[in-house]
């Protein structure tokens, strides 16, 4: 539990919360992170099923290792760190602010994701035709950031396939678009 947070504070939060241990084990998570679940086809992701676990083991691709570094940076130099970052459905632009805030008496860290932005895409969607899409290994690549799909060519270009974020094509892996390189990992 978020102990060092009153209770009531974080169990009627609309942030989704979150503790760690210091192996980086969830250790609890408050009910915004079930709601948030539910609403995006995560229900097998719902307390308990997370507790115990490893936060990395629901991280994919690059940003595995990203914030593997970060959050044990913070441990270790007990710093809060924040970033924004991107998690739009097909439909919907989400953006988020997360904050990661060391615990003071015992090792482990206490993670607060507030949505900061939600309105209707602005962008256009792209029609899901995978040929456009497929490598010639098979695979299609996926920003693991803000979702875009790369097509395939010489130059890098990402598309926004809202068909590809309801649900991924086989054999999708994913990747990181130049524009979230630039601005998530500048120092990478």
């Amino acid at each position: 539990m978020l102990s060092e947070y009153p209770r009531e504070v974080v169990e009627k939060n609309a942030a989704v919360m979150f503790s760690l241990d210091g192996n980086l084990n969830i250790t609890y998570c408050n009910p915004a992170w079930d709601h948030f679940a539910m609403a995006n086809g995560g229900q097998h992701l719902c307390v308990p099923a997370p507790i115990g676990r490893c936060i990395l083991d629901y991280i994919a691709g690059p940003d595995r290792e990203y914030f593997a570094k970060h959050y044990k940076r913070v441990i270790r130099q007990s710093e809060v760190w924040e970033r924004d970052y991107e998690c739009s459905s097909a439909d919907v632009y989400r953006k988020f602010r997360l904050r990661v805030v060391p615990f003071r008496k015992k090792v482990g860290l206490a993670v607060l994701n507030s949505l900061i932005v939600e309105e209707p895409h602005q962008i256009a969607a792209t029609a899901p035709v995978e040929e456009a899409y497929r490598r010639p290994d098979g695979l299609i690549v996926m920003c693991a950031s803000c979702r875009r799909t790369r097509r395939i060519g010489p130059v890098e270009h990402w598309d926004w396939v809202p068909a590809f974020v309801e649900e991924f094509p086989p054999r999708t892996t994913h990747g990181v678009c130049l524009p979230c390189r630039e601005l998530y990992y500048p120092d990478e």
